[in-house]
C-alpha cells in the first residue's frame, strides 16, 4: 500500500511538471504574432502577413495581383525561396501553417530590402538542414551571426544567397541582405513603443492576409522612389503619427484591404489629422474629374464651422496665425471684404486637387452658391476682359482658407463653373479643364472607372487616387530614373493595374481605412481565361 502511494505521488508530480512545461511554452496565436512582429526592426515601412498554407498559394497562383506590385524578379525570388525553404518536405515541421511576415525596409543607395520573419513550428537542428540539402543544387552552410546561429542558403534557383537565423522565443528571421538580417538580430524591441498594431484575432483569423503600415517609415520608403519634393500625391501621409492594420479580402481582379488607422498620440502634426474629427460624407466631387486625371487628393467635411475651427487651431500650432490674420486684415482694408468669413459662409463640403497626365494641376472646390461667391472673388482679383476668369491679387489665400492641400496655388487663376470654384496656376490649365467640363469628358463616363468606383467606399473624408496609365507620363518626371524606368518597362508591373484608391473615413477619432488596387480589365479577362 505504501509503495502504491509513493508511485501515485510520483505520477501526480510528473503530470504537474509536464503540464506546467506545456502551458509555459504554449502561447495563443495573437500573443505569438505580437511576439514576432515586435522583433521586426522599426525601419520597416510595410509588413505583409500571410499563413504558409497551400490554400493561400492556390488562390493567387495564376494571378498578377502581387507580381505587378513587387515586380517579376522579386516574385521569382520569392517563389524559389518558397520551394527551397517554406514548402520543402524536410522543413515542413518548421514552416508549415506558420504565419509569415514579409517586411519592407528602405536601404542604402535607394534600394529596398525584404525581411522574412516567422515562428518555428519546431526547433531547427543541423540534421534537418542536412536532409534538406539533398535537394539538387542546394546547400545549407552553417554561419554564426554574432551570438545567433544560422545558415547561408545557396540554390541554383535563387539569384542570390539567402541568410537565415534564429532569435530567442522560437522566432526565425531571414533575408537576401546579410546587413538587414544582422540589423534584425541586433534589434532590441521596446516594451513601451509599438511600431505596428496587429489586427484583432477574430478579424485576422478570417483574413487571407494582413498589411501593416507605419507612415513615418513609409515616408522614408517613398523618398527612395521619388525625386526631391515630388511627393504631392501623398500629401500629409508620410508625417501622419499613426499606424494602419488592414485585412486582405478576396477579389479575383483586385487587391482589397480594409481596417483601421490608429493614431499614436493626439498631437496634430499632419494636415490629415483635421479630418478624423469629421463624419464621413458621400464622395461626389470625383464625378467631375477629367478623363486625363493621373492622380488626385480629395477631401470631404461634414461641418464647415468645425473644419474652420480645427484649421485655425492647426495653423496656430504651425505658427501661421499671425501671417493669416495680417493677410485678411490687409484684404479688408484694401477691398472692404472680409474674404475668409464670406468664403467659409459659402463653402460646401468637398474640395480636391487633381494632376492630369499633362502635369496640369487643378483644384475643384464645391461651394453652396457660385453666383454669390463671384463678387467676393472679383474684389480680390484682377479680372480678364470677359469678366469670367481672373487671378488673385493676394498671395496664399487658398492655403489659409482650406489648408495645406491648396499650398500649390499661391496667386492662382480662377473661374466659377456653376457651384464649383476652379483654381489653376495658368490660364491654359483653366481653359483645358473648362473644355472637359463643358463637353462632359469625365472619368466617371468611362466604364472601367465606373467598375472601379463601385469597389470603393461611397463615404469618406480623404481619398488618394491613381490612374496608372495616365500617371505614367507624370511618374516619368517625378520618380527617380531607375524606378521610372521600372514603372514603364516592368512586365508584369504597375501598367497591369487600372487604378488604386486609398480612403480614410473618420471613426471615433481614428480612420477606418480602405485600399483598393484593381487590375486592367484586359488583364483580369486573361486571368479568368
Amino acid at each position: 500500500m505504501k509503495r502504491l502511494i509513493i508511485i501515485t505521488v510520483i505520477l501526480i508530480a510528473a503530470t504537474a511538471v509536464v503540464t506546467v512545461a506545456y502551458f509555459k511554452h504554449l502561447s495563443p496565436p495573437g500573443k505569438r504574432a505580437t511576439q514576432v512582429i515586435n522583433t521586426i526592426p522599426e525601419s520597416a515601412a510595410l509588413i505583409f502577413e500571410f499563413n504558409n498554407d497551400s490554400s493561400f498559394y492556390d488562390i493567387y497562383k495564376n494571378s498578377d495581383l502581387f507580381s505587378a506590385i513587387v515586380g517579376q524578379p522579386a516574385i521569382k525570388q520569392f517563389n524559389a525561396l518558397r520551394h527551397v525553404l517554406l514548402n520543402s518536405p524536410d522543413l515542413h515541421g518548421i514552416f508549415a501553417d506558420q504565419d509569415i511576415f514579409i517586411s519592407v525596409h528602405p536601404q542604402l543607395n535607394d534600394s529596398v530590402g525584404y525581411l522574412f520573419t516567422a515562428t518555428e513550428g519546431m526547433r531547427i537542428n543541423p540534421e534537418t538542414f542536412t536532409n534538406a540539402a539533398k535537394l539538387k543544387g542546394t546547400t545549407f552552410t552553417p554561419v554564426n551571426f554574432g551570438k545567433s546561429r544560422g545558415y547561408q542558403i545557396h540554390s541554383d534557383s535563387l539569384e542570390a544567397d539567402f541568410y537565415l537565423a534564429e532569435r530567442a522565443g522560437q522566432v526565425i528571421t531571414g533575408s537576401f541582405s546579410k546587413t538587414l538580417l544582422q540589423e534584425s538580430l541586433d534589434y532590441k524591441p521596446s516594451k513601451k513603443r509599438k511600431h505596428f498594431e496587429l489586427l484583432p484575432d477574430q478579424q485576422n483569423s478570417t483574413s487571407l492576409g494582413a498589411l501593416y503600415i507605419n507612415y513615418r517609415q513609409a515616408g522614408h520608403l517613398l523618398n527612395q522612389f521619388y525625386r526631391k519634393d515630388k511627393l504631392d500625391l501623398w500629401k500629409g501621409l508620410p508625417i501622419l503619427p499613426a499606424v494602419t492594420s488592414l485585412s486582405l479580402n478576396y477579389k479575383r481582379d483586385a487587391l482589397m484591404f480594409n481596417g483601421f488607422t490608429t493614431f499614436k498620440n493626439n498631437q496634430a502634426v499632419s494636415y490629415l489629422d483635421l479630418f478624423r474629427k469629421m463624419n464621413p460624407v458621400p464622395v461626389q466631387l470625383k464625378n467631375l474629374f477629367p478623363s486625363t486625371t493621373a492622380y488626385s487628393n480629395s477631401y470631404a467635411i461634414d461641418d464647415v464651422k468645425r473644419f474652420e475651427s480645427e484649421l485655425n487651431n492647426w495653423q496656430q500650432i504651425a505658427g501661421l496665425n499671425v501671417q493669416k490674420k495680417k493677410l485678411f486684415t490687409k484684404i479688408k482694408s484694401e477691398t472692404g471684404v472680409q474674404f475668409d468669413r464670406e468664403f467659409n459662409r459659402l463653402l460646401d463640403n468637398e474640395f480636391a486637387v487633381i494632376t492630369t497626365r499633362f502635369q496640369e494641376r487643378v483644384a475643384i472646390i464645391k461651394v453652396k452658391n457660385g453666383g454669390a461667391l463671384r463678387p467676393y472673388l472679383n474684389n480680390i482679383s484682377t479680372m480678364d476682359t470677359d469678366d469670367e476668369r481672373g487671378q488673385f491679387n493676394y498671395d496664399q489665400v487658398p492655403v489659409f482658407v482650406l489648408g495645406d492641400a491648396l499650398a500649390y496655388f499661391r496667386k492662382p487663376h480662377f473661374m466659377v463653373l456653376d457651384n464649383y470654384l476652379i483654381l489653376a496656376n495658368t490660364e491654359r490649365e483653366l481653359s483645358n479643364y473648362r473644355e472637359n467640363y463643358v463637353n462632359g469628358d469625365f472619368l466617371i463616363r468611362k466604364e472601367e472607372y465606373a467598375q472601379f468606383n463601385n469597389l470603393l467606399a461611397q463615404r469618406a473624408n480623404v481619398e488618394f487616387f491613381i490612374h496608372f496609365k495616365n500617371a505614367g507620363n507624370v511618374f516619368r518626371r517625378t520618380l527617380k530614373s531607375a524606378y521610372a524606368k521600372a514603372y514603364q518597362q516592368q512586365d508584369p508591373g504597375f501598367k497591369n493595374y487600372y487604378a488604386a484608391a486609398y480612403q480614410l473615413s473618420a471613426s471615433e477619432n481614428q480612420f477606418y481605412t480602405n485600399l483598393c488596387i484593381k487590375l486592367n480589365s484586359t488583364d483580369s479577362t486573361a486571368l479568368s481565361n
